[in-house]
């Protein structure tokens, strides 16, 4: 499990098997296919590349942290069926092109993998 952290450096999020956990590591907030991101919408909403995680837009929205743990999630059953369900519920598969921008998104990550 590695964690994913914002512009300040602070963990947001942790990634596990390509899903993205929660801070408290009990949720699915969103899964990574290839290098396409999804989160609450059955479509891609941005792509993770170089370790690092962009919107459509291009901006960064969060890095991929370098404390890595090889602790598992006390309920990974129960993780892994919750990220399965959100995988079989993918209606768009169709990953766009994103040009990478070196700045940062104001918006924070659990907010952008909740959009609608």
């Amino acid at each position: 499990m590695t964690t994913i952290i914002n512009k300040e450096g602070e963990t947001v999020a942790f990634l596990y098997l390509n899903v993205i956990l929660d801070i408290n590591q009990q949720n699915v907030l969103g899964i990574i296919l290839g290098n396409c991101v999804y989160g609450a919408p059955n479509k891609p909403i941005g792509k993770y590349f170089h370790d690092v995680f962009r919107k459509k837009n291009g901006k960064i929205i969060a890095k991929l942290g370098e404390k890595i743990t090889s602790k598992k999630p006390d309920n990974e059953a129960e993780i892994l069926f919750s990220a399965w369900q959100k995988l079989s519920k993918l209606d768009d598969h169709i990953c766009p092109w994103i040009e990478e921008k070196e700045g940062w998104t104001k918006e924070l990550f659990v907010d952008f993998l909740a959009e609608k």
